[in-house]
């Protein structure tokens, strides 16, 4: 018989193979994996793309694409980007009209496009355009309701056929001329609050006005922390910092929060600030983005039946250095140190607030977003908002978020992308295509995130003007020492000594878009279709605003 000895080597033996066989396995899966994935383009979009219609293809690692879009059966649509009216209606921001599309012909090889677009004055004083998809040696008819002095209609203007991008025998011409909006001239509502009056029997809530109270009815679990029914906490009035004892351990909030936009420069700008001696960086990335808000407290998953909570409210005060503002004391034992975090997403992305527990799955619109939420919990927030010309913000987005590899990808997706957009806007509100999560599925470039003055009314729903710092990237790259200046004042801070504020503005740029730079410059095309698209938007920025800066004149829309 074995002895005791040999029977224990002999399982330490086996224990020892089957481990080492599962270590070779895992590292054998994972380095296959691994070889796969890197041979696929990062964040491919292609899995959504297979889901459009059966005319639409996309073929993976390679440089044609296929979109024959123009063959839908949607056409012209008559489109009203703001609601000219008072009224507290369905939709009463972003609202768009109700009017059942034409069908256009198929656009067949060697298309020449016209530019029609109407401008028509209704007698309620809206003033609406109406984008229209060309065809073939043929303007669209007018509406036989409109007085022909109420309708402009453009010349005939046949596109410039450059080249045809074609696979097998489907053609992609370029789409400059397919939508062409010149002006309108559309007025804000005066009241900005919730999208439905209230129903009879529902209470309102005493914190936002013409909302539902959030916490009156019953709400759905999804896993996602129920902030507008939690407790805001109690701030100690000594620190400048928004910061409060939690069971004895001391918490603190943002004071300030940078919500975009992506590609404007705000890592260039948080570098800079860190720079201050009273101002705290976080631990998230680049001492700036921790990706709560938008993105980590809507992470939740599903394990054996039940719910694992996304990033909790907790979660997120951990992310900041509470012991440098705790401790930092100045010389007339004043706490003026203060910190910020800056997630460029935060102004645009509401795609997975549908989870809000407050938020009905399905409805035409979202009821509840971020702000409302941020609102609550840090009311004294101070934001800032930096903004960059739409067109070559987007172009940047669009390399870095892997969207593609060229300027000719870039274009092959925009002109696909423009049609959808309006697809969309033909049958719901603008405020439901911006935010809708089967949209952002499917369309192929992300033309909805420079629609500024939409993203914009989001937050100043919810928070005052005066609470709110909008600045453009141009102003801040060609002055960067008044910028940081304008920014100290904003949010009530010391001023830079001279030997800071130089090192400030001397810091060399902090990021570029290596792929945007071997990419080399937009297409012309590109950046007409682009320019026709955002022009309204821009215009109505700047009278909001009531700053020609941003209508970028200086810029694409010169």
């Amino acid at each position: 018989m074995k002895s005791e000895t040999e029977r224990v080597s002999k399982t330490t033996e086996c224990i020892t193979r089957v481990r080492r066989t599962f270590i070779l396995t895992f590292a054998l899966m994972f380095l296959t994996l691994t070889f796969l994935y890197g041979t696929t383009e990062h964040y491919d979009k292609s899995a959504y793309f297979q889901s459009l219609r059966p005319q639409q293809q996309i073929i993976r690692n390679d440089t044609k694409y296929v979109y024959n879009v123009l063959k839908s059966e949607k056409g012209s649509k008559l489109i009203r980007i703001f609601e000219n009216s008072t009224k507290n209606t369905h939709s009463q921001l972003f609202n768009s009209s109700k009017v059942r599309p034409q069908s256009p012909k198929a656009v067949p090889n060697q298309t020449k496009f016209t530019k029609p677009v109407n401008l028509v004055q209704e007698s309620n004083g809206n003033t609406i355009l109406k984008p229209a998809i060309a065809q073939r040696n043929e303007t669209p008819k007018k509406e036989d309701h409109q007085p022909k002095s109420e309708v402009k209609t453009q010349k005939e203007a046949p596109m410039k056929s450059n080249q045809q991008l074609t696979t097998g025998d489907l053609p992609l011409p370029y789409m400059r001329n397919q939508f062409d909006i010149r002006r309108f001239e559309p007025k804000l509502p005066a009241k900005l609050t919730g999208l439905t009056p209230l129903k009879p029997g529902i209470p309102e809530s005493s914190e936002f006005p013409g909302m539902p109270d959030p916490c009156a009815a019953p709400r759905r679990n999804t896993g996602v922390e129920d902030i507008l029914c939690m407790k805001p906490p109690e701030f100690l009035p000594e620190y400048k910092n928004p910061c409060w004892y939690d069971n004895g351990q001391f918490r603190c909030l943002p004071y300030f929060h940078l919500i975009g936009i992506c590609k404007s420069g705000t890592s260039d700008l948080f570098k800079r600030l860190h720079l201050h001696p009273d101002i705290v960086p976080n631990r998230g990335i680049f001492g700036k983005e921790i990706w709560y808000w938008s993105w980590k407290r809507f992470w939740i998953s599903e394990f054996s039946g039940k719910l694992k909570q996304g990033m909790t409210l907790r979660d997120f005060t951990n992310q900041f250095q509470t012991t440098i503002i705790q401790k930092g004391v100045g010389p007339k034992g004043n706490h003026n140190k203060i910190t910020g975090h800056g997630d460029p997403m935060d102004i645009w992305d509401r795609f997975l607030e549908s989870n809000t527990p407050q938020n009905s799955p399905g409805a035409e619109e979202l009821l509840w977003t971020t702000p409302y939420a941020a609102k609550h919990i840090n009311p004294n927030v101070k934001l800032l908002l930096m903004l960059r010309d739409p067109v070559d913000r987007l172009y940047s987005h669009y390399f870095h978020g892997g969207y593609g590899n060229s300027a000719q990808s870039f274009h092959e997706h925009v002109s696909a992308s423009v049609p959808l957009w309006y697809e969309c806007t033909s049958k719901h509100t603008i405020r439901h295509c911006i935010y809708d999560d089967n949209l952002f599925k499917h369309i192929p470039a992300p033309i909805y995130t420079s629609f500024y003055i939409v993203h914009l009314l989001e937050w100043l729903k919810v928070f005052p003007r005066e609470q709110l710092f909008v600045f453009r990237n141009e102003d801040y790259t060609s002055d960067i020492r008044a910028t940081i200046s304008s920014i100290c004042r904003f949010l009530d801070i010391a001023q830079p000594s001279e030997p800071t504020l130089k090192s400030m503005a001397g810091l060399g740029a902090f990021y570029a878009t290596a792929k945007k730079q071997a990419a080399g410059p937009m297409l012309l095309e590109s950046r007409k279709l682009l320019v026709d698209l955002y022009r309204p938007y821009t215009e109505e920025l700047a009278r909001f605003l009531g700053d020609e800066r941003f209508g970028f004149r200086d810029k694409s829309f010169a």
